[in-house]
């Protein structure tokens, strides 16, 4: 007489389940404790508690004949797509594990959303189709406090500063350049080949405001005062603008990485920017163990960085 399963009682562990799908198919404990490769008498036991933890019989078995009952045909014709389902919930485990599946919360500053960014979400897609990255625009301070806080797994800024308990790794150097409208005076046959930093002065000049980027802001204060001249800074917000339209009016001048030339409008005009030091587009990390997919995004990243010649050397 076979026990009355509990209510709310332990599910049988899938182990019992492979043992009774194999005595099933083979219609034999001899040949199935062989294939599993274990012993006959430790076969049948296992079955036996099978068959008492559900409380039902499974097979009725002689020393000739193995037969399955109603209820054992039922659990073999369920058991492989419940095996199979199992199998898929342990590997989407191990895949997360590995930093193969899961959600990847990215921030970035506004100037990395025009080349940078897309390239490197687009490079996670194909590499690791089953990453979703959920992407948000953050002042470069904020990237990194969102980091720090654990509301971001990686961020992604231009010249962002060193922060405590925050790991920069270069991702991209860019050249620094000028973005105006296509009727703008800068854009000359002369000046398509670069343009300089007391020719820039001229002109209102669009930044964001200080605390988006102090890093940033301090270092163009530092360019122009080497180069002698003083520029009219014109803050905008840190929102992603697609309609430029003071660029597009004439009525200012933008400082960018050569990145934004990769996708401009054909309205605007992109000049390099001489004597002045290349850009620094940086990972932002949490120091010390990363979760699963920032490391992978961290690996995606440089080697798309490699690929692309992002990287001096």
């Amino acid at each position: 007489m076979l026990a009355r399963p509990r209510v709310g009682g332990v599910i049988p562990e899938a182990r019992l389940l492979r043992y009774f799908l194999a005595v099933a198919e083979e219609a034999s404990f001899t040949r199935a404790a062989e294939r599993l490769h274990i012993a006959q008498p430790a076969l049948s036991a296992q079955i036996a508690r099978l068959e008492s933890r559900l409380g039902v019989r499974l097979l009725f078995r002689t020393t000739r004949v193995v037969r399955l009952t109603d209820a054992g045909r039922a659990v073999q014709e369920r058991g492989p797509a419940a095996l199979a389902a199992l199998d898929d919930v342990w590997d989407a485990a191990r895949r997360a594990g590995r930093g193969e599946l899961g959600r990847l919360r990215l921030v970035y500053s506004a100037s990395t959303g025009y080349g940078t960014v897309p390239q490197l979400v687009e490079a996670v897609r194909l590499s690791y189709p089953d990453i979703q990255v959920g992407a948000e625009v953050l002042s470069t301070p904020g990237i990194a406090q969102a980091v720090l806080d654990g509301r971001a797994d990686a961020g992604v800024a231009r010249t962002p500063e060193p922060v405590p308990g925050v790991r920069l790794r270069q991702v991209r150097q860019e050249r620094r350049g000028v973005l105006v409208s296509a009727d703008h005076p800068l854009v000359t046959p002369a000046g398509t080949e670069g343009t300089d930093l007391a020719a820039v002065a001229g002109f209102p000049v669009l930044v964001h405001a200080r605390e988006a980027n102090p890093g940033h802001y301090d270092g163009l204060l530092e360019l122009f005062g080497q180069a002698g001249v003083r520029p009219r800074f014109v803050e905008r917000p840190v929102a992603f603008d697609p309609t430029q339209r003071l660029l597009r009016d004439g009525e200012a001048i933008a400082l960018v990485g050569e990145a934004v030339a990769e996708d401009q409008a054909e309205w605007l005009r992109w000049i390099p920017l001489t004597g002045t030091p290349p850009l620094r587009v940086e990972l932002v990390l949490p120091e010390g163990a990363l979760t699963p997919v920032a490391a992978r995004f961290e690996e995606v990243a440089i080697a798309l960085a490699r690929r692309e010649g992002w990287l001096p050397g």
